[in-house]
């Protein structure tokens, strides 16, 4: 503290020697002591005043009220503010005068991909077993796919051979005028067939880009699981769509005075907890630990809802008195 004051008493006596260049102090030396100042007053708030806070985007698409995810919210505020017997945070429903910390809940392809997969039933845990199940399951979906879609495709060539036969047909008999009756009620019947034909392939089509979404989903947890197990293995591709390499549940920004938190993905309550108390660590100005168990690890595979030592010495070192 009494480093910062003489760096202020230092700026003051600055810009009182230099009142004969008002007009630099105006437009070149007042926005630099401005902007250090902003600086310190920022770098110093998260542990001695409580960081506001409100919501942002909240995508309903999640499923949760705003009050779940508040009441979420709250409990990972404790996880900090418990064993350090002191308010951290507090959340305030408007942000009027603009600069708080902003919570933002926003769901894409992600959220998306652990929602497929609880449909069909697959409950994915942060462990090597659920990996290992998922991996087999999505081996065999994506032969399955394969087997599928080749027959598709040969069936679906076949299908438009007829229907250019036909087309030719239909094109010479008009030419003609029409066709006899014969002709015609034959003719007639290979477009009854052609369009039941065609119904049936748009059925499959739909089943193989359902199939398709499931295992777009399964490399989205997997790539996931890769890393937050950190496996030695390949990353793996999506089919016909790619959903990109990275994988966030959540993330802290800080852009000048502006500060945000998204989150992407949890699967249950307690990982919602545990995003929400990593992030709140980083606006903290905490950085990542490494003890696999800590909030403030890099990955989110722990179980725990409290802080380790390893949180707790970087908690006190940012925040202690």
């Amino acid at each position: 503290m009494r480093k910062i004051l003489k760096i202020l008493f230092f700026l003051v006596i600055l810009a009182v020697v230099g009142y004969q260049f008002k007009d630099d102090i105006r437009t070149k030396i007042l926005p630099t002591i401005n902007g250090v100042i902003t600086g310190l007053i920022i770098k110093n708030t998260p542990c001695e005043n409580p960081i506001a806070y409100t919501l942002g985007a909240f995508d309903t698409k999640f499923g949760i009220s705003k009050s779940y995810f508040l009441s979420a919210l709250a409990e990972a505020e404790a996880i900090w503010e418990k064993p350090f017997g002191k308010e951290l945070f507090t959340y305030k429903e408007d942000d009027q005068k603009g600069g708080m910390l902003k919570i933002n809940l926003v769901y894409d392809y992600r959220q998306e991909a652990t929602s497929k997969l609880a449909s069909l039933g697959i409950v994915v845990k942060d462990n090597r077993a659920s990996y290992d199940m998922l991996k087999s399951k999505y081996e065999a979906s994506k032969a399955e796919y394969a087997k599928e879609k080749t027959a598709f495709e040969a069936r679906a060539a076949i299908f438009n051979q007829k229907q250019e036969a036909y087309s030719k047909e239909v094109d010479f008999w008009n030419k003609k005028g029409g066709a006899p009756k014969a002709e015609y009620d034959r003719i007639e019947q290979e477009r009854l067939e052609l369009k039941a034909e065609s119904d049936a392939l748009q059925i499959i089509q739909k089943r193989l880009n359902e199939m398709v979404d499931e295992i777009n989903a399964m490399v989205v947890v997997l790539n996931r699981l890769v890393s937050t197990l950190n496996l030695s293995v390949d990353k793996y591709n999506t089919t016909v769509e790619s959903r990109g390499e990275s994988f966030e549940e959540g993330v802290y920004v800080e852009d000048g005075a502006s500060r945000e938190i998204d989150v992407y993905e949890f699967s249950s309550r307690d990982k919602l907890v545990r995003v929400l108390a990593h992030e709140l660590g980083h606006a903290l100005d905490i950085e990542h630990v490494e003890d696999p168990k800590a909030i403030m690890y890099k990955l989110n595979q722990g179980n725990n809802k409290t802080l380790t030592d390893a949180d707790l010495s970087a908690l006190n070192a940012k925040c202690g008195e």
